[in-house]
């Protein structure tokens, strides 16, 4: 009876806000542990007959190593410990497979409209929901179409995508990089391309005519590469040379040859009238999702995370994947990567907690040589140390925190971003970062960690 009540505490434990849980594991098992009870609940659904067994074996393994993690720690035996990792990055398997088992069931039921089986998921919903956009989006639609009957939870996540909504727009008016809807430029000749950072369009579509039509070539001034989508509204006795509309992403401070317009019939007159637009960054980069950040500040300095990955006041939809450490104003900022800096802001004096101050934020951006980003964001007043194009390099110190922008008192954001859709722009990606307390995929809010 004493043994059963200790173990009722360890998983009460687990359900609670701060998980007692050994912290060389925290970061693996909890997520895992955290699914016995919903896991428990969906084995006695019809829906999930055939997968009893497997979640029955998980189920059974995860009580299991729950125990078991009790007794570990960081001076414990290697291979006790190589050995239980091992154990852990099996159950991940299970779980996942489990996971993905539920999604296919939900879009099954959103897709064929069974609205049974959609609210017999929904009363046991799984947090990866809130955290993947589209699944979310799918739900949060068919939801809204019904409302019927009223789940607390589906409440929530509409009030959360709504808040996504507006996140966007808080997001992109950070960065603030992308155009739309420009025309191309005519000229009668081409001059040798110098770049220029002092033009006001940093980024021009150019058409030069030519005896066979005309060629368009683009001029990239900016230190950021640049992915432009290009559509015709009109082709007159025109055939271009690449499938319209065109996207496609071009380096840094060059000039290249987007396509060419040939004439069809040169007995007849040719025109056309065509529009771009242009987003910071490589569309679909290949980026190195295994690599281990440094933490934004000097090293052996401590600061608390105050707001980490999908945060609850403004890291949604875009910006999920975000960190908020709090840091008194002045306080120094350095790299987590080398890079080039690409664009800054540091003129900005005015802050408050509301969106209508986020284009009022000083910050830097770093371009990696993966064609990945990394934005400091909130830095004080001419708190930028650093000049556009530079090489700076990890550990490099490149600014001064701040309290500009939106933002609800002194701290800095960071996040990591990648051009995934062309549509959206750039969106916040999953990080893990290097600290003296060890390397963190997911970090705890809370937690105040000591830079490595």
């Amino acid at each position: 009876m004493k043994r059963l009540t200790l173990f009722l505490s360890l998983l009460s434990l687990l359900y609670s806000r701060e998980i007692d849980y050994p912290k060389q594991y925290e970061q693996l098992s909890t997520p895992l542990f955290q699914q016995i009870q919903n896991f428990e609940k969906l084995s006695k659904l019809s829906l999930f007959q055939e997968k009893q067994k497997e979640i029955f074996t998980y189920v059974k393994e995860a009580k299991y190593a729950l125990k078991q993690g009790h007794t570990l720690d960081s001076t414990g035996e290697k291979d006790r410990s190589r050995a239980y990792l091992k154990q852990l990055r099996k159950l991940q398997q299970q779980h996942d497979h489990i996971e993905q088992y539920y999604k296919h069931l939900l879009y099954q039921s959103i897709r064929n409209d069974n609205k049974e089986d959609f609210y017999t998921l929904m009363k046991t919903p799984l947090p990866f929901i809130s955290q993947d956009a589209r699944l979310k989006e799918s739900v949060v639609t068919y939801y809204q179409r019904h409302r019927n009957p009223a789940i607390m939870y589906l409440q929530n996540l509409s009030q959360d995508f709504e808040l996504d909504q507006r996140s966007y727009a808080y997001y992109d008016a950070m960065f603030r990089l992308s155009t739309h809807n420009q025309k191309v430029q005519e000229r009668k000749k081409l001059n040798s391309f110098h770049p220029d950072t002092s033009r006001k369009n940093l980024v021009e579509v150019v058409s030069i005519r030519t005896p066979k039509g005309f060629d368009l070539y683009l001029e990239n001034h900016a230190h950021y590469n640049v992915t432009i989508r290009l559509e015709a509204l009109s082709l007159d006795n025109l055939q271009s040379s690449a499938p319209l509309p065109y996207t496609n992403s071009f380096p840094a401070q060059s000039r290249t040859k987007i396509l060419d317009l040939s004439i069809i019939d040169p007995t007849s007159q040719s025109r056309f009238q065509t529009r771009y637009g242009t987003q910071i960054g490589t569309l679909n980069p290949d980026y190195d999702k295994e690599y281990t950040y440094a933490l934004p500040y000097e090293r052996g300095e401590r600061h608390l995370l105050s707001q980490g990955f999908h945060g609850e006041q403004t890291h949604k939809g875009a910006s999920a994947y975000a960190l908020d450490f709090e840091m008194p104003i002045g306080t120094p900022i350095h790299a987590m990567r080398d890079g080039i800096v690409v664009a800054l802001e540091e003129k900005n004096t005015e802050h408050g907690f509301s969106p209508a101050f986020s284009k009022k934020a000083n910050y830097i951006i770093i371009q990696h040589g993966d064609g990945s980003m990394a934005m400091y964001a909130h830095l004080k007043p001419n708190g930028v140390l650093v000049r556009l194009g530079q090489q700076v390099y990890k550990y490099q110190k490149i600014g001064l925190s701040g309290n500009t922008g939106y933002t609800s008192g002194p701290h800095l954001h960071v996040h990591i971003s990648v051009l995934k859709s062309f549509k959206s722009g750039s969106s916040s990606v999953p990080f893990s970062f290097l600290s003296q307390e060890g390397a963190f995929s997911n970090a705890t809010v809370g937690t105040a960690y000591t830079a490595q």
